[in-house]
């Protein structure tokens, strides 16, 4: 009878230990504040059969640039975020963003607007999924994932409609740098 009771009782405790971890699979998370400051972290673009590396930097509210080093075509090419503005250069030299660069530069301009909105919370809650943070909204009819881990640290962006995701890696605080940019005006 002692026998019986003690399996039981094993069988009981183990199923709500099971319980108790499907519970917080999906349940709701909070990661660490990280996004109010400046940061740098290192970002690869997908968009459908398309991607593209460089390092992305938080210089501080609405400010952010964003340095390409692949593909070839674009290796130097840094984008400029500020005041709701984008300016383009390479090697100094400015430029207004080509056409083939606007798709990359909405989802960059709605990821920034995601994060720079986060920033101003003084937590950031989503749903725990694989150990990160995931937070889901929807921008201009556009729905989004932004994902970051508990430390806080950004780790991914996808956009549903623009068939894009960022992943982010190599992120630290207070590393952002700024960029020079000379533009030429037309005469």
């Amino acid at each position: 009878m002692k026998r019986n009771y003690s399996a039981v009782l094993s069988l009981l405790l183990a199923g709500g230990i099971c319980c108790t971890g499907c519970a917080k699979a999906g349940g709701e998370a909070t990661a660490a504040q990280k996004l109010g400051g400046s940061f740098t972290t290192e970002m690869t673009m997908t968009m459908e059969d398309w991607t593209a590396a460089g390092t992305l930097s938080r210089l501080g509210d609405g400010a952010w640039s964003v340095s390409f080093a692949e593909p070839a075509t674009l290796a130097g090419v840094v984008l400029d975020f500020s005041g709701g503005e984008v300016t383009a250069s390479y090697k100094g030299l400015g430029f207004s963003v080509p056409q083939s660069a606007m798709p990359a530069k909405s989802v960059l301009s709605q990821m920034i607007q995601v994060v720079d909105e986060l920033a101003q919370q003084e937590e950031i809650t989503g749903k725990e999924q694989d150990g990160c943070v995931s937070v889901e909204g929807d921008l201009e009819g556009n729905p989004y994932t932004l994902t970051l881990t508990e430390n806080g640290d950004l780790s991914g962006f996808t956009m549903e409609n623009f068939d894009t995701t960022l992943t982010f890696t190599q992120f630290q605080s207070g590393a952002a740098v700024a960029t020079e940019t000379t533009t030429l005006e037309s005469r």
